[in-house]
């Protein structure tokens, strides 16, 4: 490619294209309908007329529109192609009328809340400007806009933001990608935000459509389409046709159930979108925690994005990928830029891995590194020794370096922990008095409990409390639990892949809608006053985080086994809790839903996940606990209780941390004695 010429970008509707002359090569062409965007053609020769063009085009755009036909609904909707090869123009938008417009993002109605839109940029005042511009002018004005000033050599950066008056200027002295995006989260107002990059022209209803993509609240991410701006270099060519950051025309939501068909060979979380067009629900860095500032530009070299994506999978949320939001980016110009860039994906792609592997230890990720790259180099550096090299193979010899630098960054930087910030929400705790009758949700998690599920539901449905809600989390059971959970109306049924409980109890929470939230595993039930005894304890102790009762056990036949009635204690329960955990079992306990905004279950506990949970919320904030019998906990052979050594060694994992923070030797005393306890109960037991 020596003699390199330009590529013409057009973006083309469909049905406008026997009106247009035949676009000149060589050339990218992008084809839409009106806002939606369906395929795009690379022009590298020229073409004999618009048939020929037709069907190119009519081959590139069949997934895109393809898809939207499925999604329709409508029938006799095949015949698109056939409208569209014979010129039939008004037919053909009257049928894309109804194929396409009930699938368009209706952006001009969704409003909405406020965002925090993030820049993060380092000496690029001049496509800073440009940025700033084109967001300032979205049709939907309801956000604030942050710039984070990662550490520009000179005042430029600043200078350009001075000349907005409703642009928030931060200036962020160490260097680093994800560093700056942290910073921006720490200082963002509001509950969803967006993140772009300076070089970025986001479309005019950016702002809108990305609000829209928010609406299924077990999304955490949302990731769009990125354009080219120009592809006037050979640079800018070879990024765009063999890097780019186009994931595809068709919206699919990256779930659990993907994660985990991924999981053996290592998940492609770069698959999911590209940093500079994704924006997060601002509650995710509590449930997952933030970049990790080893990643990306400044460190790594890139991948602090995918690195948090496969997080947020791992955990049991979705990440949304949407063609319709869509932004302009300005690809490096040189060949020196674009070796750096390609260095630095594959370097950071790596390094990514290898801290998704120190986090959860799947050995796909390993897998990856140490034999799925090392032989997809080795087949393409064979292919280019017999067959020579070409311009997609020009990259080769850069991506293997990249490659071989991650997995030596990662071992020069494994020791340092990720960095931590406070938490982005503090719990604020009502301390007015509770009036009327608030919402309670009942969060029910189940998995292959079908036995046991209609007794738990019917305990709920006949609470003596009017006003409750029920969410249930059929974590991929295999059995008849769905079939029985339907056979409930009002119950509202949400099914996961196999996410575990505590991502469970967590997607719950974030389903749920009631001012106060209730777990009960489908294997226990409730008493039937049981909702309206402990919203009488709040309404007598507002101020308190949550209230827990006493409970029974019983067999799986429902027997009684043995009585848990607890005690009184009101308010600080912190000291003892850590020497026992007389909560005994969730269903027990009535929590405020806003403590969800900063305290979650554990997903990397094995075990002992509820306990974990309330001794963080005990040790900050007051708790009343008292003697009445609340619940019933069912012991049977399929208890993760049951598996004594397991349990132990989990809560003393549980009690260490606390024991690395304790303030005082008070605290260090009660740690003690629970770890005593703790182990002569599962060693006797």
């Amino acid at each position: 490619m020596k003699d390199f010429k330009s590529y013409t970008i057009y973006h083309i509707d469909i049905c406008e294209i026997e009106e247009m002359p035949l676009p000149s090569f060589p050339s990218l062409c992008y084809i839409w309908w009106e806002s939606i965007p369906l395929g795009h053609l690379w022009m590298d020769t020229n073409i004999a007329g618009k048939i020929e063009l037709k069907t190119k085009i009519a081959e590139q755009i069949c997934a895109g529109l393809g898809y939207y036909v499925v999604q329709s609904g409508l029938k006799n909707t095949d015949n698109w192609k056939d409208l569209f090869m014979s010129g039939a123009t008004n037919k053909l938008e009257a049928l894309l009328v109804q194929i396409l417009s009930p699938q368009e993002l209706s952006w001009q109605k969704e409003i909405g809340q406020p965002i925090s839109i993030v820049i993060c940029t380092r000496n690029r005042a001049e496509h800073l400007d440009n940025c700033i511009k084109a967001i300032l002018a979205n049709s939907d004005t309801n956000f604030e806009l942050i710039v984070v000033d990662n550490a520009s050599d000179d005042d430029s950066t600043r200078k350009v933001v001075a000349n907005y008056n409703n642009v928030r200027y931060i200036s962020e002295p160490r260097k680093g990608l994800d560093i700056a995006r942290n910073t921006g989260a720490q200082n963002a107002q509001n509950s969803i935000i967006a993140y772009t990059d300076d070089d970025v022209v986001v479309d005019r209803e950016w702002v809108s459509k990305l609000k829209k993509c928010f609406t299924d609240p077990t999304v955490m991410s949302v990731t769009g389409q990125v354009f080219p701006v120009a592809l006037n270099t050979r640079s800018q060519y070879i990024f765009e046709r063999y890097w780019g950051f186009n994931k595809g025309y068709v919206p699919y939501t990256f779930d659990h159930a993907y994660f985990m068909a991924k999981l053996d060979y290592g998940v492609p979380v770069w698959d999911i979108g590209a940093g500079a067009n994704m924006a997060f629900r601002r509650e995710v860095f509590d449930l997952v925690g933030w970049f990790d500032e080893r990643l990306d530009v400044g460190a790594a070299g890139c991948s602090g994005d995918s690195e948090f994506w496969y997080r947020i999978l791992a955990e049991g949320w979705n990440c949304y990928y949407c063609p319709q939001m869509y932004v302009y980016h300005n690809h490096r110009e040189t060949e020196e830029a674009l070796t750096n860039q390609v260095f630095n994906y594959m370097r950071g792609q790596v390094a990514s891995t290898m801290v998704q592997n120190e986090r959860y230890g799947h050995k796909g990720n390993l897998l990856r590194v140490k034999k799925i790259l090392p032989k997809y180099y080795l087949k393409r550096f064979s292919k280019r020794i017999f067959k020579g090299n070409n311009e997609q193979e020009s990259t080769l010899m850069t991506e293997i370096k990249g490659f071989k630098d991650g997995k030596k960054y990662y071992k020069s930087v494994k020791n340092n922990p990720p960095y931590k910030l406070e938490t982005t929400n503090k719990p604020i705790i009502k301390s007015g008095a509770i009036t009327g009758t608030p919402l309670v949700s009942v969060i029910v998690t189940c998995y292959n409990y079908g036995q046991y599920l209609k007794t738990c539901l019917e305990s709920i449905l006949t609470q003596t409390y009017p006003n409750i809600e029920i969410v249930l989390i059929n974590d991929g059971s295999t059995d008849n639990s769905l079939a029985i959970a339907q056979a409930y109306p009002s119950v509202k049924i949400h099914t996961t892949q196999r996410v575990g409980v505590s991502a469970a109890r967590n997607i719950g929470v974030q389903l749920s809608k009631g001012e106060f939230v209730v777990f009960v595993d489908a294997d226990d039930y409730l008493y039937p006053n049981a909702v309206e005894l402990n919203l009488w304890w709040f309404m007598a102790y507002p101020h308190c985080a949550f209230i827990s009762g006493g409970h029974n056990k019983v067999d799986q036949n429902g027997k009684w086994l043995e009585s848990c009635n607890g005690f009184m204690r009101l308010e600080h329960n912190y000291l003892t809790l850590l020497q026992n955990n007389y909560i005994g079992f969730p269903a027990t306990v009535m929590f405020r839903r806003e403590l969800f905004f900063k305290y979650h279950f554990d997903t990397q506990l094995p075990h002992c996940e509820d306990y974990d949970l309330t001794l963080n919320i005990a040790k900050n904030l007051p708790t009343v606990t008292h003697d009445k019998p609340i619940a019933a906990y069912r012991q049977h052979g399929a208890n993760k209780s049951a598996n004594k050594a397991k349990m132990l060694e989990t809560v003393k994992i549980i009690l260490n941390k606390h024991l690395e923070t304790a303030e005082n030797e008070e605290i260090k005393e009660a740690i003690d004695r629970g770890i005593d306890n703790w182990t002569n109960y599962y060693q006797n037991k």
